[in-house]
């Protein structure tokens, strides 16, 4: 019988020793907030509403195609069931959601908050826009830069709206940044990450 540092096994008994696998680095539940009764209950009230909600779906400029397609059919989805969905004027994300809400034909059920003047935005944008019966406009914000003139316009939209919907990098600030402010209006927030 031989003995080493791992432990006695004797190969000749037939007996396969227990090893502990490790597969990896196992993802870990983090917690950012307790969850109250209260806050659980409402989140699965939501999810029980029979009645149409009104959503907010923002993000990045800077998404893939496929992100686009499956943002575009979220919007689809959402405005064929009912609900009311707001969104901006990016491109990207929004223009994705515009395109989405539009396909459903029904113009009712979309709005878009632009954080400017229309002719402030891309020739691209106008030309989609032109589809959108409900369009709201902040020019007062024309001589603000589009980082804060964006950031007050996220800022409407959640004050018009039950649910936040977000598409974001880690490092998409305005986007994080209005999920927190939404997380502070005890709206329900929903953001997915793209990296």
């Amino acid at each position: 019988k031989m003995l080493s540092d791992v432990g006695e096994y004797d190969r000749s008994s037939g007996v396969r020793p227990k090893r502990e696998v490790n597969v990896g680095d196992p993802q870990k539940l983090v917690i950012e907030k307790e969850m109250s009764v209260t806050s659980i209950l409402k989140e699965l009230a939501a999810i029980q509403a029979q009645g149409p909600q009104k959503y907010c779906v923002l993000g990045t400029r800077h998404c893939s195609f496929l992100h686009q397609q499956i943002i575009e059919l979220l919007a689809y989805a959402l405005v064929l069931s009912g609900n009311h969905v707001y969104t901006s004027g990016a491109s990207g994300t929004n223009a994705a959601a515009i395109r989405g809400a539009i396909r459903a034909e029904r113009p009712d059920l979309l709005t878009v908050v632009l954080p400017q003047s229309l002719n402030k935005q891309t020739k691209e944008s106008q030309e989609l826009l032109k589809d959108v019966t409900d369009l709201v406009t902040m020019p007062q914000n024309d001589d603000m830069s589009l980082d804060v003139a964006s950031r007050i316009c996220n800022s409407y939209l959640l004050s018009q709206t039950d649910q936040l919907i977000s598409f974001a990098f880690h490092e998409s600030q305005t986007v994080i940044e209005a999920s927190k402010e939404a997380q502070k209006l005890d709206m329900l927030v929903t953001t997915l990450y793209l990296d």
